[in-house]
């Protein structure tokens, strides 16, 4: 999400700032002989830091920093004394940003007490936005806080289910604007962004960056401090929410709604999905020979032959990451049919999901899985055709048929 905000300079003249600091208190620590940029990430080279005078403001900043990166208890617990004894406001800052990137790998726990100043999420005023999962596995997530001012800080997140946080993306939006933003999402990028609860959006997005592997690009590395514009605080663990909003379903109306799920491959959004080439790959020949084999006596047999072959490939697919990918994805795809008010698809993809969560479920006996199975190998063998086709290039002979 492009977010062109009326504070986007202001914003941008702060990490200046920040960054000039930073650089500033590297070169004041350089004087005393202490080079923070080659200095190794261990539990002496933190010791040596708590034992060091301050140089100056900045100086304890750049110290602030780089404990963040160290992903030690002994970081912690001198960025907790170091907020224990600090009075500059940019040093707290700088402090509280290294104490969440800690805190993302399961460090600074030990953290006494919630700051009073720091702004916290409200179940009542703040907001989330997500989209439909796409082929390959991404969703666009939104977390919305309404500022004391009525405007909007919008949170932005692409996030994949695999990868974890592949972008992110973070500015104030004008009240007015907000629904030109989500009508002009959908006419630019065929995104459909519906609203949901906020404090799920924010432990999405919050988890999809633990596990990113993308924390090396720019807009993912951001995250944290964008994050911190909403709360210092870690996301609350909550569960997807349609699980309550769907409540348990009855074992009777669970196999129909199973036995109907193939149908979900006729909803727009999942119409595209597919297997990822390279676990189908490994199965094509297999049930190719199934399909056309000239022992087949009569299409019955033919039929017959191609379904125990597509349950196999099935069963195979989703004895490996595949089974707990797609669990995740269409409970997320649940709850996005139920937003949409779309109750038998919400009800079918939360069928399904449940049906993969269960470690001996039969997935080929999963009416959804084998047409996504059927599915993907056609997709497969399509793009070999085309692929011959080009390589060949086009026939010089007119067949009387083209003419």
């Amino acid at each position: 999400m492009n977010t062109k905000k009326k504070h986007s300079k202001e914003h941008e003249k702060k990490k200046e700032s920040r960054d000039a600091a930073l650089l500033k208190g590297t070169e004041d620590l350089l004087q005393i002989g202490l080079d923070l940029e080659s200095l190794e990430g261990t539990a002496e080279a933190v010791r040596r830091l708590a034992e060091i005078k301050p140089v100056s403001p900045e100086a304890e900043r750049a110290v602030a920093c780089w404990l963040g990166f160290v992903e030690l208890p002994e970081s912690a617990e001198l960025l907790l004394a170091m907020e224990g004894r600090a009075s500059d406001k940019e040093l707290k800052r700088e402090i509280r940003r290294s104490l969440f990137r800690l805190e993302q790998h399961g460090l600074a726990e030990a953290h006494p007490v919630a700051h009073p100043a720091a702004p916290t999420l409200s179940k009542e005023m703040d907001r989330g936005f997500i989209s439909a999962i796409d082929p390959r596995g991404d969703q666009v997530v939104w977390f919305v806080k309404e500022e004391g001012s009525g405007d909007y800080f919008v949170l932005s997140g692409v996030i994949n289910d695999r990868g974890g946080l592949v972008e992110s993306d973070a500015g104030r939006v004008a009240r007015p604007a907000f629904r030109d933003l989500i009508e002009r999402t959908y006419r630019r990028f065929s995104l459909k962004m519906l609203q949901a609860d906020a404090l799920w959006c924010d432990r999405v997005l919050h988890e999809a960056y633990k596990r990113s592997i993308h924390r090396r690009s720019p807009g993912v590395a951001r995250f944290p401090s964008y994050r911190m514009e909403i709360s210092h605080q870690l996301p609350e663990a909550v569960a997807c929410p349609v699980h309550a909003l769907l409540g348990d379903m009855d074992p009777r109306d669970r196999e129909n709604y199973l036995s109907a799920s193939a149908r979900l491959l006729d909803e727009g959004e999942l119409a595209r999905w597919s297997f990822d080439p390279e676990w189908v790959a490994p199965h094509r020949a297999a049930f190719r020979d199934a399909s056309e084999s000239p022992l087949v006596l009569n299409r019955f047999q033919k039929e017959e032959r191609a379904g125990r072959a597509l349950k196999e490939v099935s069963e195979a697919i989703f004895s490996g990451e595949a089974r707990g990918l797609y669990a995740a994805r269409l409970e997320a795809m649940a709850y996005y049919f139920h937003l949409d008010a779309r109750a038998d698809a919400a009800h079918q993809a939360l069928a399904v999901s449940d049906a993969l969560s269960e470690s001996t479920a039969q997935t080929a006996a999963v009416p959804f899985v084998l047409e996504l199975a059927r599915r993907s190998l056609a997709a497969v063998e399509e793009a070999e055709r085309r692929k011959e086709q080009e390589e060949k290039g086009p026939s010089l002979i007119v067949k009387p048929t083209e003419r």
